[in-house]
């Protein structure tokens, strides 16, 4: 029974031992069990560009909306428990998001001409999210939970959050963003009427 107890003793003190030496060196004992039994690795992307297609398309922009410098913080949760990783990896990053509204089909618009008075139908402008931008991403710091937590891979899940960013971004514009929506279709009245009257006609909205 002693030598199981101190087989066992001696197991905890090296895993112990690994833990700490990866915490202070930075690497990663698995990744290199997995170099020396060898495996999988990616060699080389080749991409191959199809035949272009070009689908003509008349959009009405009326507002453009930039948001610079945004700042988001990403939270990527190690259990390694078998090397004693175990902890949060706070990855902080900013980045620029823009977005253009306006009306996507515009030949929808109902509109009527008398003499020099056009009637617009103002409920057939329907003001839609044209386009979503978000880029320009930088890693600006990381910071762990404590100092034996080992970021080895956490920067992998930016690439998702980028996802997860633009998809948010988008709902909160669609769900939360009426007066924006509002301001569009105001802009593109005034517009419209401008370059009605720019002709020496009159607009009457119905």
């Amino acid at each position: 029974m002693k030598t199981f107890f101190k087989a066992i003793l001696f197991i905890v003190v090296v895993i112990i031992l690994l833990a700490f030496l990866e915490s202070i060196f930075q690497f990663s004992m698995v990744s290199i069990l997995k170099k020396a039994l060898g495996g999988t690795e990616l060699a080389e992307v080749r991409v191959n560009v199809g035949q272009e297609i070009v689908t003509p398309k008349f959009e009405i922009v009326s507002l453009e909306v930039f948001y610079p410098q945004n700042l988001g913080v990403i939270e990527a949760d190690k259990f390694e428990w078998w090397r004693l990783n175990i902890g949060t990896v706070f990855i902080f990053m900013e980045y620029d998001t823009y977005f253009r509204l306006g009306v996507r089909r515009p030949e929808l618009i109902q509109v009527e001409r008398i003499g020099d008075t056009v009637y617009v139908d103002e409920s057939s402008i329907v003001i839609e999210l044209l386009d979503v931008k978000i880029n320009n991403f930088k890693h600006i710091r990381t910071f762990t939970s404590n100092h034996f937590v080992i970021n080895n891979d956490a920067e992998e899940f930016i690439f998702q959050a980028m996802n997860l960013i633009e998809r948010e971004f988008i709902e909160k514009i669609s769900s939360n963003s009426q007066v924006t929506f509002d301001s569009a279709k105001k802009n593109f009245m005034e517009n419209y009427q401008n370059l009605c009257m720019a002709m020496g006609l009159d607009v009457v909205w119905i």
